[in-house]
């Protein structure tokens, strides 16, 4: 990382951009070319998991090559001012890459749609009803390999 003073060293502050986050882009190998696309997710216990339908091209390339690249951020906000070189954007961010893997026992399919509901409703204690339709999607479950953060809070903006 170019600018030291950026980075985030503290796991807490890490764990929480990511348990924050709203939208994960995950990028895949198509061929010679990157594949990035967002997507809903949920974290929990240094696993990411996504959902999706049971097939299509994100499946096909998973099944090519299982590492996958992650990002997401909070806190986003761009300052904009009359000095052009001076306009900036204050962000917490994270970038990571993992394995992907699918995720079949249906007890398993629970905690990752558990995970990815949990990420978007904070409520405690919430226990969702999914009846058939965890038979019908596919849940991805991405293990963590490595993970850094990045966030600017400019002094000059204020």
């Amino acid at each position: 990382m170019r600018r030291k003073d950026k980075k985030i060293s503290n796991n807490d502050k890490i764990e929480n951009i990511l348990r924050n986050g709203e939208i994960l882009r995950i990028a895949m190998i198509d061929g010679d070319r990157p594949y990035l696309i967002p997507v809903n997710y949920g974290y929990i216990d240094n696993t990411i998991y996504i959902h999706c339908a049971t097939e299509g091209k994100k499946i096909d390339l998973i099944k090519a090559n299982n590492n996958i690249c992650f990002q997401t951020e909070i806190g986003v906000k761009i300052k904009n001012l009359d000095v052009a070189y001076k306009c900036s954007t204050l962000y917490q961010s994270i970038i990571g890459y993992g394995k992907a893997s699918f995720v079949d026992t249906p007890k398993d399919k629970k905690l990752g749609a558990d995970a990815i509901m949990n990420q978007y409703r904070k409520e405690d204690g919430i226990k969702h009803k999914y009846g058939s339709c965890l038979k019908e999607v596919c849940i991805i479950k991405i293990d963590i390999d490595s993970i850094s953060g990045k966030e600017s809070f400019d002094s000059h903006l204020d």
